[in-house]
């Protein structure tokens, strides 16, 4: 009932999609007095407010700040109407899936591969980025297919999860937290794709799943570069087995025993406030 409320307000305007790419710049979204994080609200692309001061900001280096978490933002949504049509039946929630995905796959090709800072990318300025929003892609249309809608599982795959995954593949990023949501984002996307070979490679590969989570992982679970990535890195690695579990795929025992003492890692290491060390190059360093 929750997720079905969080998707309402989007039955009732119409569904902005940025033609521009995100932009990572040294002054958008963060205050220009005392550089606070701008807030996110997905329903203001062209004022954004800071919660310090309360100075609403404008301008395009702050728009193209704000379309990095829209971009993620919205496909996400378009993972919780697809689940909530699979679940309840309600067209409109399938209609919302569909107009999100079909929308992103006449657009996708037009977003220019330049500006980036980490990697290639179309929709965002680094391929981690391109592979957490290509991971929600995957798998709303997975759902949508599962439920009969071949035609728009046939438009993304031809227009979004072809070429996104080329581009991601083409960019290994060794042992790296970022890596974690690269492997996710195409395991997820070979089974659209009828690339058996491609999951293979993302789990065995030198850098693939089973990597990650024998050498990211340290013997205590811990992510081997830092508390400030630990959870970040986790939760794309948490993609990954699940989506091997769900493609009957097997990952060794003493892997999967690292993975779950991962859970447990942020609680043994955290300070008495249950906050995290900001250590290494966290923001809160």
């Amino acid at each position: 009932a929750s997720l079905a409320a969080d998707v309402e307000p989007l039955f009732r305007r119409d569904r902005y999609i940025p033609s521009e790419k995100a932009l990572l710049s040294r002054v958008g979204g963060r205050c220009e007095r005392d550089g606070t994080a701008l807030e996110f609200d997905p329903t203001r692309p062209d004022n954004h407010r800071c919660p310090a001061c309360g100075t609403t900001f404008r301008g395009a280096w702050h728009h193209r700040a704000w379309v990095t978490w829209y971009q993620l933002w919205l496909a996400e949504r378009s993972v919780r109407a697809a689940l909530l049509y699979e679940l309840g039946g309600d067209e409109r929630h399938a209609t919302l899936a569909r107009n999100i995905l079909r929308a992103y796959a006449d657009r996708y090709l037009s977003y220019p591969n330049r500006d980036n800072v980490l990697g290639p990318t179309r929709l965002f300025f680094s391929t981690y980025l391109e592979s957490i929003w290509l991971l929600q892609i995957c798998i709303a249309t997975d759902l949508l297919e599962h439920a009969g809608d071949h035609a728009t599982a046939e438009r993304v795959r031809e227009r979004i999860v072809e070429p996104s995954s080329a581009l991601i593949a083409g960019f290994d990023e060794g042992l790296s937290n970022r890596q974690a949501w690269n492997n996710a984002a195409l395991l997820a996307a070979a089974p659209l794709r009828g690339d058996a070979k491609a999951a293979e490679a993302c789990i065995h590969g030198r850098s693939g799943l089973h990597g990650l989570l024998t050498h990211g992982l340290l013997e205590d679970g811990t992510w081997y570069e830092g508390e400030n990535y630990h959870q970040f890195a986790f939760r794309g690695l948490w993609y990954g087995v699940m989506l091997c579990e769900a493609s009957g795929r097997t990952i060794p025992p003493e892997a999967i025993d690292r993975f779950q003492r991962g859970f447990l890692a942020p609680f043994l290491s955290a300070l008495p406030d249950f906050t995290m060390p900001s250590r290494k190059d966290s923001q809160y360093a």
